[in-house]
Formats: C-alpha cells, structure tokens, sequence
C-alpha cells in the first residue's frame, strides 16, 4: 500500500475506484471525499445520497468495499475502513467501549451488587450522524434503574452498512449476525447466566436485532416496532436506510420469512415467551403482521392505538411503559398473554 489515504470527488465513478485501489497496491485506510462541487458541500455524503445519485453510487461502492463514513466537515466526507475501526474510534480506544475478538463494538454495565444472574441485552435504533456513534445510538439509558437486582446490561453496537448492519450479515461483512451472537453466548458463559434469564430489547433496527437474534438463538426478547421489511424505506423514503445496492445480500422480506418458517417448524420453547411493541398507527405494522403471522400464537404482541403516534419513530417514546413490564416479566417470568393484545 503506497497511500493510508485517497481522495474522491462526486464526479469519480465506482469502476475508478477499482483502478485506484490496484495503483495503490491495496485498500487504503482512508477515503475522503470532495463535496465542494455541490450547492452545500457542508452536507455529509449520506444526506447528498439521498438526492443526489452520483454521490449515491459512490457512498454504496465505499460501503461495499467495507468504509464508514466516520467524519464530516466543509467540502468533504471521511471513511475508514473496517478493520480500522476499533483503532480509530475514541470511544473504544478509552476504554468506554469494548470489541470482541471478533471485533463486535459493544459495552458492559454490570449491576450494582456486582452479581450477574440475569441479562438485558440492548440493540441500537437508527442514527444518521455522520460520526461512528451512529453504529451505537444509545437506547434506554437508564434502564437499569427499572429491572430486577443482579442484571446485567449489555449493549452492542450495529457496524456496518451505512447505517447500521440492522445486526444482520451484510455483503462485506456475511458472519456479522454470527460474531453477534457469539459475543452474547460468551457473555452468557462467562458470567453463568441461565438462557432463561436474558432478555434481549431493541426499538426500530434495534428491535430488528432483538427479534432475528432471539428467534435464532432461542433467547426472549422485546422488539419495539421491528423493522422486518425494507419497503416501506425503498418505497416512500427514497431508500433512507440505504438498503438497497447490494449492501445486504437478501432483503429483510426473505430473511425473516425464512426464519419464522424455522421457528413455526421447530416449535423451540425458548421462542415463545417474547414480545413485540408495535402500533396500528405505525407504517411498519402490516409488514410485521405479516410476516410474524405464523407464530403470533407464540408471541405476545402489544398493540398500541394512541393517537399520539402518527409515524414509525413515535412507538418507541409513546410506549416505555408497555417495554419496562415486558422486560420484567420475561426477566422473572410472569407469563404474558399471546397473541395481540391492545394498549393504550
């Protein structure tokens, strides 16, 4: 590698980059990219994405090669590599937050008394920040305050995509979702906690992750108006979470089909006792309805009519109350009603 660093304008088109890389003699560690051309060029290249094709192209073929997009100032955009992550992140370098040995960015906030007998484990909604902490949007900050003594909470960042891996396998990354799960089963392990005792919650993408790791490792979860399907997104919001250009080798439609066709054919008890946060009012509520529909029997679902709640972001804040009893109650299980249950 001659260069740690190669720089791009809006005008360089994807096959250039090929070019470039074989002249460098490999992937640089950095990419910046000149936006001075466009009318703000103060504005982060996922925002320009999101009207301007070229530009698109061009963050969705760094993404691909497995950049981030890491900083924004004046006339550019800056992408590190993967691998360079936990190297450059302040946050992981000062020790706030940990990477696995299979490099899954998370953090652990162990109870109180020091004793683990239960665990929470918290997946990160969207966050559209051009800096790394998009990957680790904080969620339920205060949640300890709310659970049973001796839990433990541990919170795992989403690398990956643009924005966000949805904590599923992506093209550049196609073990992502196993590396996740291997990092909560040796949390599991290392403090001798019961499978019945962990809980894993998330809202949005973070309730995408609570639902796909909790059917497949058998864990509980709560999943706050999970994001199931990439329609909506690719339909009314011109592909807002970048979901499409070959970022993730399937659509969310195909992959949560496949596995709720495993849970209905498995039947395993450790799926049956999991709740979903969701609301009528919500654009994501007949996407999940229909593909949860096989195993509603097996699930308890909350279904919120407030009419506070006009757009997906809403459910989340509009029904904590709802979140903290189902976390409880799985935690120290009290049984919940199945099916669909109404909420105010």
């Amino acid at each position: 590698m001659k260069n740690n660093i190669l720089w791009l304008t809006l005008q360089t088109q994807p096959n250039e980059i090929d070019s470039m890389v074989t002249d460098n003699n490999g992937l640089p560690r950095y990419f910046r990219v000149d936006t001075s051309s466009v009318e703000q060029p103060d504005v982060d290249m996922m925002k320009l994405s999101l009207k301007n094709t070229i530009a698109k192209d061009l963050l969705l073929t760094l993404t691909n090669l497995g950049y981030s997009l890491y900083y924004n100032t004046t006339d550019e955009s800056r992408f590190v590599r993967h691998d360079r992550i936990v190297h450059h992140w302040p946050a992981v370098k000062d020790g706030t937050f940990e990477a696995s040995v299979e490099g899954i960015v998370h953090q652990f906030e162990a109870p109180p008394s020091g004793e683990v007998e239960r665990l929470v484990v918290i997946m990160s909604p969207i966050n559209s920040k051009p800096r790394l902490i998009r990957y680790f949007r904080p969620s339920f900050a205060t949640l300890m305050k709310y659970v049973p003594r001796n839990t433990a909470i541990l919170r795992i960042a989403d690398v990956g995509g643009v924005k966000g891996a949805f904590y599923l396998n992506t093209s550049f990354l196609p073990d992502n979702s196993t590396r996740i799960q291997n990092l909560i089963k040796s949390t599991i392990d290392r403090h001798g906690i019961s499978s019945r005792n962990v809980v894993l919650f998330g809202a949005s993408k973070g309730g995408t992750g609570a639902l796909f790791h909790g059917l497949t490792g058998g864990w509980k979860f709560v999943a706050v108006d999970p994001i199931l399907s990439d329609a909506w997104y690719v339909e009314n919001e011109n592909d807002y979470h970048f979901t499409t250009g070959g970022v993730f080798p399937r659509t969310k439609q195909e992959v949560f089909t496949e596995l709720v066709d495993q849970v209905e054919s498995d039947l395993r008890t450790e799926t049956r006792d999991s709740v979903i946060v969701t609301s009528s009012r919500s654009p994501q509520y007949s996407y999940t309805g229909e593909i949860v529909h096989p195993i509603n029997d097996l699930l308890t679902i909350f279904s919120s009519d407030n009419p506070e709640i006009v757009k997906h972001p809403d459910v989340a804040p509009k029904t904590i109350y709802s979140q903290v009893l189902a976390i409880n109650s799985l935690l120290v299980d009290l049984p919940l009603p199945k099916g669909e249950q109404p909420i105010p």
